[in-house]
């Protein structure tokens, strides 16, 4: 591992070296490769007795990401399905004021619902998630077992290692018993006290669309044509299903804009029934199908479960298990397409039609 400390060497050198590493020939091999030793190092603790995890998720570090947070809390719950028990800490920021435009709140009101979410989704008789300020984190490292803190050479430099979860804990999953897998991956019964209860349909498909504010990721956003596409699909497909849009207040806003145009009149939009992130994943996980196209990381939901899904999108962190699945517990009614980032955006002179085709 490079150990580069300082400010020049965590915020110029690093992103540099790591920037050249990730283009070398085999990145997908050496992600898994990786994966693979620290799934094994995981392993073995798991199976002394009685085992004691600590796992640190520092916002300053791996920034105010749902995708990030339920991977982390993935590998946290592989270990209490083996009898182990977590400290989950979430370090507390400052710094990430301008994360968003929508309130100067935002990332206060972000890190009290990862600590909800945390709290939801690990056992609270073998779990304890509590919030602890910058300050405090170097005392944290110095105290804990660095063989039983997960990742703890990035954690105690501050460097990001989000990159890996996901990818140990695929590897994690490929040999655990179908017992502790089901005990895992995530259910409806992780968050049915969630579910809205105004919301009556009894048929329903979730289709996750991503909205940026500020316009700084269009490659992860619905076109208009993507939208309208999607939409006939979906139609198609359930012909006697609800089908709701699964975002946050400004997305839905955008897409029942998007909706109106396209005079589509029969969507429904999951920020008139749910109020906060909880209650839209209670809404997928409990819909007979969930169909994500180059959205956000509420994928990860659906992804570490059974249900049925249907993604297209690009590889961001994750590496495929083998070239038809890109987990290791991918069922035969889940689909993921590998698409490229910027796949659909800038070229219009394509046929959206002959698109479709080719990837649904």
């Amino acid at each position: 591992m490079i150990k580069t400390p300082g400010v020049w060497g965590q915020s110029i050198i690093l992103p540099r070296i790591r920037y050249v590493y990730d283009r070398l020939p085999f990145a997908s091999y050496r992600a898994k490769q990786y994966a693979a030793n620290e799934a094994k190092k995981i392993r073995s603790l798991v199976q002394t007795r009685d085992p004691i995890f600590t796992v640190v998720y520092d916002c300053d570090t791996l920034g105010i990401s749902y995708g990030s947070l339920l991977n982390m809390l993935a590998i946290a719950r592989y270990v209490i399905s083996n009898g182990g028990s977590v400290k989950f800490v979430i370090v507390d920021t400052e710094s990430l004021d301008d994360v968003d435009e929508r309130s100067p709140s935002y990332v206060r009101y972000m890190i009290e619902d990862f600590v909800k979410i945390s709290m939801t989704l690990l056992d609270d008789k073998s779990s304890d998630v509590r919030i602890v300020s910058p300050a405090s984190l170097s005392e944290i490292i110095q105290s804990q077992d660095s063989t039983n803190t997960l990742f703890y050479e990035f954690m105690s430099a501050r460097r990001p290692f989000f990159r890996d979860c996901f990818n140990v804990f695929n590897n994690l999953m490929a040999t655990a018993p179908r017992a502790i897998q089901n005990r895992t991956l995530f259910t409806f019964s992780d968050f049915e006290e969630y579910f809205p209860t105004s919301f009556t349909s009894k048929q329903y498909v979730a289709w996750h669309c991503r909205y940026d504010l500020r316009g700084t990721d269009y490659g992860r956003q619905t076109t208009k044509d993507e939208f309208l596409y999607s939409y006939n699909y979906l139609r198609r497909r359930f012909p006697n299903h609800d089908i709701i849009i699964i975002s946050d207040r400004l997305g839905c806003q955008h897409y029942s804009s998007l909706a109106s145009i396209l005079q589509i009149d029969d969507i429904l939009f999951s920020k008139e029934y749910s109020f906060d992130f909880l209650g839209d994943a209670a809404l997928i996980m409990n819909s007979d199908f969930f169909y994500w196209f180059r959205g956000g990381g509420v994928s990860q939901l659906g992804l570490v479960s059974r249900i049925p899904f249907e993604m297209l999108g690009p590889l961001m962190n994750e590496a495929m298990w083998n070239k038809r699945c890109l987990t290791s517990w991918q069922g035969d009614s889940q689909r993921f397409v590998v698409l490229k980032k910027h796949q659909f955006v800038y070229d219009r002179s394509l046929d959206i039609d002959k698109i479709g085709s080719d990837y649904l």
